[in-house]
């Protein structure tokens, strides 16, 4: 499998126009891949002849999928019904930034989400299929600290989601595979390994 693709990250926010003029600049550029959220238009729209997804496939990019999407496998409105399933700071439980990656119920909602997230984009994406999983941009160190995940390092915690996810995936397409960032700059010995079909992006080390 070929994992060294040269990637870039389109934003769901940003309009059909100015995607064309991103992706005519990825061609001078010299990527070979777009990178697009789980909830992107593109993995929705059924109007492929829009501009910018027809320069898309003239200039054979691959597709893959993710980002800094853990809010949609753990909705935060759910806080409003289940407090628990988000991160403790100070004794509280926040629904910003994470959650509670010890509480069962909360990788329950994970697994259920994220197998129907990639189930939704599968047929889109660019076989070899590649799933980004970012924590949330700015807040990589932000995790719980209830008594249960005080037992793990912020590292692991994103780990046991990581592996969650994949646990999932593999059962929707063997061959696909979760690229995840290593957020820890003090590595110890591991207690928890991620799963075969994760590998971490060495560039963002």
């Amino acid at each position: 499998m070929k994992l060294s693709r040269i990637r870039l990250f389109i934003d769901k926010n940003t309009s059909a126009k100015e995607r064309v003029k991103i992706i005519n600049s990825a061609v001078e550029d010299k990527y070979d891949t777009l990178v697009f959220s789980l909830d992107d238009n593109i993995f929705k729209t059924k109007n492929w002849n829009q501009k910018y997804l027809k320069l898309i496939r003239r200039y054979a990019f691959n597709i893959e999928a993710g980002g800094h999407n853990l809010p949609l496998m753990l909705p935060r409105r759910l806080y409003m019904s289940d407090k628990e399933l988000f991160r403790m700071d100070q004794g509280k439980r926040i629904k910003d930034h994470h959650f509670c990656p010890t509480n069962p119920k909360t990788i329950a909602i994970i697994a259920n989400n994220s197998r129907k997230l990639f189930a939704d984009v599968l047929q889109v994406m660019t076989a070899p299929r590649i799933f980004h999983m970012l924590p949330d941009e700015g807040h990589e160190r932000t995790w719980c600290a209830c008594p249960a995940c005080r037992a793990f390092r912020f590292s692991e915690q994103f780990l046991i989601a990581v592996n969650t996810a994949a646990d999932e995936l593999i059962k929707l397409d063997p061959e696909a595979k979760i690229m995840y960032v290593d957020i820890d700059t003090e590595p110890e010995a591991a207690r928890i390994m991620p799963r075969k079909n994760t590998f971490i992006d060495a560039k963002k080390n």
